[in-house]
């Protein structure tokens, strides 16, 4: 693969379209990383037929490719994929999509983008949208405090918040709110934001933690970090996750580019402050050797994993677009973050050494077990990381 620094449009494209190939081709020929609900449901995370987060990620990213150029053949071809899933799963569900939770509603936000620029106009879609939107302000679970659940196939996961949650169902719930205009929907985005931020972002070092319960009795738990007074909830092993940390750097630009001025000034700054804090933490801690980060992002112990390493580069470079961070450390640390990507890109267009789909551990030797496979996520945002690269080479140019 080229190096970053000798990387240009014309390869960046070839890339994506290699990498849009292997993702429409991934296949769990083993089973082993099938999901399998206690009613017999098998669950196809890692194959294009299934409907899951995995699969919303990888739309986000060929929707993002998709409007570069839109009259491109490349885009073009992005856009086709994209739509091409949609009615895949219209057919299989007979029109009722898939059982709802907060990963099943990641790819609402790719459709609401189709539609809101007019791409597609099949009132079938926006139909969807306004069902799942409605569904997500008035059906799913809240923990305390009105907290997005973090509802998932296997699990209602009850008074559990996830870093997750912001990127799979927040950020679509923004642009449909966008799309049909019910500000109510850009208001409880904004709060959940700033719900997560509370209780997950660590303020000693600027990182998140994967998930957070409320324990609304105040007793205390194996978690506890003040065992004689009250505990009223717990960040379980209190892991600085690596992709978990991916999807705060990827989201919070793109909240921006939903909201635009709508966003109150003080919250907009107040976000800033907690990207810029994040991504500074990430700069120190980035792997000289691979330019990927540890899957434990304090661990040196843990492996070194790809599809963080994508998503930090992609939020990354949308910051330093959008003028959230400027500065040489942040653009040399996406670019060796781009180039450790590029270097586990295979010839059938699959990314490696990406970690699997990771639930809640309880210890932090549990993250360090996750198996590494070729995962649709793992396409995703290493197209997502070029896309970005490609955006800030055209703003650089303008």
């Amino acid at each position: 693969m080229p190096s970053a620094e000798k990387l240009t449009p014309e390869r960046a494209e070839e890339l994506i379209r290699l990498m849009t190939d292997g993702l429409v081709n991934i296949v769990d020929e083993t089973g082993q990383f099938l999901l399998k609900l206690k009613d017999g449901t098998v669950i196809d995370t890692k194959g294009w037929k299934g409907w899951e987060w995995t699969h919303g990620i990888a739309l986000t990213a060929l929707c993002h490719h998709s409007s570069i150029s839109p009259s491109s053949a490349s885009a073009q071809h992005s856009l086709k994929t994209a739509l091409d899933w949609f009615e895949l799963q219209y057919k299989l569900s007979d029109g009722k999509g898939a059982p709802k939770n907060i990963n099943t509603m990641s790819p609402f936000y790719s459709l609401a983008c189709f539609l809101q620029d007019g791409r597609t106009k099949d009132p079938r879609w926006k139909d969807w949208c306004d069902e799942w939107a409605e569904w997500i302000m008035k059906d799913l679970p809240r923990t305390e405090e009105r907290g997005f659940q973090h509802m998932t196939y296997a699990n209602l996961h009850e008074n559990q918040m996830w870093d997750d949650t912001l990127m799979m169902s927040v950020i679509p719930l923004a642009k449909i709110g966008v799309l049909l205009d019910r500000p109510e929907y850009l208001q409880e985005a904004v709060y959940q934001f700033l719900l997560h931020v509370q209780y997950l972002a660590d303020p000693v070092t600027g990182l998140w933690y994967h998930g957070w319960r409320f324990t609304p009795d105040g007793k205390p738990t194996e978690f506890s970090v003040t065992p004689n007074g009250p505990n009223f909830g717990h960040n379980y092993a209190r892991a600085l996750w690596a992709r978990g940390n991916c999807w705060i750097t990827v989201s919070i630009p793109i909240l921006f580019e939903i909201m635009g001025d709508r966003l109150e000034s003080g919250v907009r700054e107040f976000l800033i402050s907690v990207f810029k804090r994040q991504v500074d933490a990430l700069v120190t801690l980035q792997d000289e050797e691979t330019g990927l980060w540890h899957t434990l992002l304090v661990d040196p112990t843990s492996y070194v994993e790809t599809s963080a390493a994508a998503g930090f580069a992609a939020g990354i470079y949308a910051g330093l677009r959008m003028g959230l961070i400027k500065g040489d450390a942040y653009s040399k640390c996406a670019d060796r973050a781009l180039q450790g990507v590029l270097d586990h890109i295979s010839p059938n267009g699959q990314v490696d050494q990406v970690s699997f789909g990771t639930g809640m551990g309880k210890n932090l030797q549990f993250y360090k077990d996750i198996s590494i496979t070729p995962m649709p996520y793992g396409q995703a945002l290493a197209m997502a990381a070029l896309v970005e690269w490609e955006r800030l080479q055209g703003v650089a140019k303008a």
